[in-house]
């Protein structure tokens, strides 16, 4: 996640959020500060709904919405989404995004000229009027009661305000006179701008900043912010292949595809997963498989090797005192939190499980309500999503044990990888 928009109104989320996710970008609009996956998004939008709470309760909100994702070593950058027209807790809010994300400066630029609001001489005007003579004076939640920015700002804050006219934007060194506000410690600046034009003037002046910074705006600026703000490189991420399969066409799949594709195989001791102690087993199975992902391969998590292992299974079950069904459900258990202990640990592109029993034990470990099928990759094997589950929308193949060729494992595998680069 390269960005974290943090709005104070469900339509107003909506309404900046949009202006990235039409450049490309994966943007997640989320309606409280604990969202279940992230895990491919480029922008993280929380709505706070703090528009209409008292200044505390608002500073509060955005605080708390903010701090999980500020104490990283790589923190997102920050983006404080305010009405256009000032209502709400703007200078609250603004202050606690710049002390939540340690932020020297606050950018603000709330004009969006496409809908007639523009600052000007560090007034807000609305369609050619001021603000505070307009209907936006008598709002029934939050009432306006200046056109003058810095002043409603300094209602909420003590922070200096400081106001950059268009002669500075346009002039050509306002990258200069932001960088030298930064400077002077914790501080605002409110920045005019009358078109689209004065926008981009100053979302390009923002990448020269040395300072922590913090951007505060309505949908205008997120307009005018270069992809390089929000867009991460897209990457090809390796798949994790959960073989629960003993059937010999599961077999056959695995070895073709290991000889055409960069693959790694994790063996699956299947007695250690019976032992009192099976959780040890099941953290060296985690770690093999990603440590395998993480160097950018394909990880097959493959419990039958040959036709040795399901000889093996009468054995087994005499020995653990196990029904075939049950020592079915305790492997199949297992393997589903291993598979979901190895997706918190690293990043993948994608799940092909093989074997009724493992897809559904997976499905229920990663917290799926169902699954929502897309495409079909080969004859009677889907591709779809689990549904509200850990790994959001994330492509998930499912295959019948002994169902698919020799290359269906491979064929799915460019699936996926066609799936990243289409994107």
């Amino acid at each position: 996640m390269k960005m974290i928009v943090i709005a104070d109104d469900f339509t107003g989320a909506n309404d900046t959020g949009v202006q990235l996710a039409k450049k490309g970008a994966r943007t997640d609009v989320v309606l409280n500060d604990s969202p279940r996956s992230i895990q491919r998004t480029d922008v993280l939008v929380i709505n706070t709904e703090s528009r209409a709470l008292t200044a505390a309760m608002a500073k509060a909100k955005v605080t708390a919405a903010l701090r999980p994702y500020c104490q990283s070593d790589a923190p997102p950058l920050v983006y404080k989404k305010i009405d256009s027209t000032f209502r709400g807790n703007v200078g609250a809010e603004v202050e606690a995004a710049m002390n939540a994300c340690g932020a020297q400066l606050a950018i603000v630029a709330a004009a969006i000229p496409a809908a007639g609001r523009v600052t000007r001489n560090g007034q807000c005007w609305v369609n050619g009027v001021p603000l505070a003579e307009t209907e936006f004076a008598s709002d029934p939640k939050t009432p306006i009661v200046s056109s003058h920015i810095k002043t409603l700002i300094g209602l909420q804050s003590d922070y200096p305000v400081y106001e950059l006219d268009l002669l500075t934007v346009r002039g050509g060194k306002l990258g200069a006179e932001l960088q030298q506000i930064g400077r002077t410690g914790p501080a605002m600046v409110v920045v005019d701008a009358e078109n689209d034009g004065d926008l981009a003037l100053l979302a390009q002046a923002t990448l020269q900043l040395s300072a922590r910074y913090l951007l505060v705006g309505a949908a205008g600026l997120a307009n005018a912010l270069p992809a390089s703000c929000y867009l991460a490189t897209r990457q090809r991420l390796p798949v994790l292949v959960v073989a629960g399969s003993m059937s010999e066409a599961t077999q056959q799949q695995i070895l073709f595809a290991a000889e055409e594709k960069l693959l790694g195989v994790v063996e699956v001791d299947v007695e250690g997963l019976l032992q009192p102690s099976r959780q040890h087993a099941q953290e060296a199975i985690a770690h093999q498989a990603t440590a395998v992902l993480r160097d950018g391969q394909h990880c097959v998590l493959r419990t039958c090797r040959d036709a040795n292992a399901r000889q093996m299974i009468d054995l087994l079950c005499e020995r653990h005192h196990l029904t075939r069904q049950q020592l079915g459900d305790r492997i199949s258990e297992a393997l589903g939190a291993i598979t979901l202990a190895i997706i918190n640990q690293s990043q993948i592109g994608g799940l092909f499980l093989t074997g009724g029993d493992i897809a559904i034990a997976v499905a229920r470990a990663l917290g799926a309500e169902g699954y929502r099928i897309t495409h079909e990759v080969a004859p009677c094997v889907p591709c779809g999503t689990f549904v509200n589950s850990e790994i959001d929308d994330l492509p998930v193949i499912t295959k019948a044990g002994g169902f698919g060729g020799a290359s269906t494992l491979r064929d799915a595998l460019y699936f996926i990888e066609e799936m990243y680069s289409g994107k």
